[in-house]
């Protein structure tokens, strides 16, 4: 067994929450990886993951502590995320209370949250974000703190519907809506200093599990940081690509990017087909590579059949390991493990 399970349940809890992406993966591609390379050969292992979503991955290959990290992604979330978790130092408990405590704390510049999201977001939930995230710390601490401030308002949104619009403030005509039930959100916010203790001791527990300390992280294309990053061999590589277009592309992701942004960010649209992107970015990719180096692929559930994925992944690699992750409808979606020829 590469991870004992209970570390793999510490990285969880402490990544960035994200449904249905290959971090369900990792114990499969853990061992994938260590069937394609020797367990001893890890401490010289180069992990480059270009876009790291959750950073459940990332995570997961720093506990091992190989000898090199590198986390890319083109969303703020995933970077606010990667910075808190990687570059982050452990936040005292009782530091995060007397943040809380607004005569107290000292807060840089910001525009007040509450006046871009309060269509989905209460006062109190923007005043406890911008408490946090904007709290002058030196950078260590402010990077684990605004980890925390993204956690919690991730905390705010509905498992299932993500950030519903208000359409009141009021809390007697939230319990009296007959067509929506407001009870578990309001239950959210009477119990918010609690679940901020609750992310803070997932956070905490997520950084003491990382044993590798060389880790370089960037936020750009996959295109651009592909032809970048050190490929020093031995290397692993996981080339997924994002959604085509960028993150702000649904309601859920403009709100969050919005508070980090600390302005409203409009939505966008990709003048890229689905297909094009996807070829675009991973043959890029793959085309930086250099032979011998290890890649982790991801294909089959979006812009292009599974089989397509495969035939673009055969055309710069042989096949080390491909396993079926799942089925969306009629749509089979698999990863694999390649070597680069």
């Amino acid at each position: 067994m590469i991870s004992a399970a209970a570390t793999l349940t510490t990285l969880r809890r402490a990544m960035l929450p994200m449904d249905g992406c290959i971090a369900d993966h990792a114990e499969a591609i853990l061992a994938a990886a260590a069937d394609a390379l020797p367990r001893a050969a890890w401490a010289k292992l180069n992990y480059v993951d270009l876009t790291a979503g959750s950073c459940m991955l990332p995570l997961a290959f720093a506990a091992q502590g190989v000898r090199r990290v590198v986390v890319n992604d083109t969303a703020t979330r995933t970077i606010v995320a990667a910075r808190g978790l990687f570059e982050g130092s452990k936040l005292d408990g009782a530091l995060v209370e007397r943040v809380l405590d607004r005569r107290r704390s000292q807060r840089r510049a910001h525009t007040p949250s509450f006046h871009f999201a309060s269509d989905y977001l209460t006062a109190e939930i923007c005043e406890i974000f911008d408490l946090m995230f904007h709290a002058d710390l030196a950078p260590p601490l402010a990077a684990t703190m605004r980890y925390l401030a993204l956690r919690y308002v991730l905390d705010c949104a509905d498992p299932e519907d993500g950030f519903r619009i208000l359409m009141t403030h009021d809390r007697a005509q939230l319990r009296a809506d007959r067509e929506t039930s407001w009870t578990a959100f309001l239950a959210r916010l009477d119990d918010g200093r609690d679940r901020i203790a609750a992310r803070l001791a997932e956070i905490t527990a997520g950084q003491a599990a990382i044993a590798t300390r060389d880790v370089v992280i960037h936020q750009g294309d996959m295109r651009d940081i592909a032809r970048i990053v050190d490929y020093d061999l031995p290397c692993l590589v996981v080339v997924n690509p994002p959604t085509n277009g960028v993150d702000e592309y649904v309601i859920e992701d403009q709100i969050v990017h919005s508070l980090i942004a600390n302005r409203l960010v409009p939505l966008t649209r990709c003048t890229e087909t689905p297909e094009g992107f996807w070829r675009d970015r991973v043959k890029a990719a793959l085309s930086a590579l250099p032979g011998g180096a290890l890649f982790v692929v991801w294909g089959g559930d979006g812009a292009m059949q599974a089989e397509a994925c495969e035939a673009v992944w055969a055309r710069y690699g042989d096949c080390v390991h491909l396993a079926e992750a799942g089925v969306t409808g009629t749509r089979a979606a698999l990863w694999g493990v390649f070597r680069r020829r």
